[in-house]
């Protein structure tokens, strides 16, 4: 089920030495499911501009509140996340421009 290896990616904050606040990139490792995007979803975001590439399938417990990921070399922003009943979190994901 889980075949698929995605890097969530979270945004760390450091000073340097002239106390200059410097943007950086933390990468985790987990397995994921993939699965297309539902056609409710298509309508539902495109109202508001959001256009939905991907949605992946990871276990609850190992989603920290990232707000991107990387998979096959393509950094998603992660637009929306779902709980499902089961301890699965449904993470969907757009590709945005200047997102690299």
């Amino acid at each position: 089920m889980f075949n698929k290896i995605i890097q969530l990616i979270s945004i760390i904050y450091s000073k340097d030495s002239i106390g200059q606040q410097i943007k950086d990139y933390s990468y985790r490792k987990v397995y994921a499911k993939q699965k297309s995007i539902p056609q409710s979803e298509f309508f539902s975001a495109g109202q508001t501009d959001i256009k939905p590439s991907t949605v992946f399938i990871i276990r609850t417990g190992e989603y920290k509140g990232e707000t991107m990921l990387l998979y096959n070399g393509v950094k998603y922003s992660i637009y929306r996340v779902y709980n499902t009943k089961n301890e699965m979190t449904e993470i969907y994901c757009e590709v945005r421009k200047g997102d690299k």
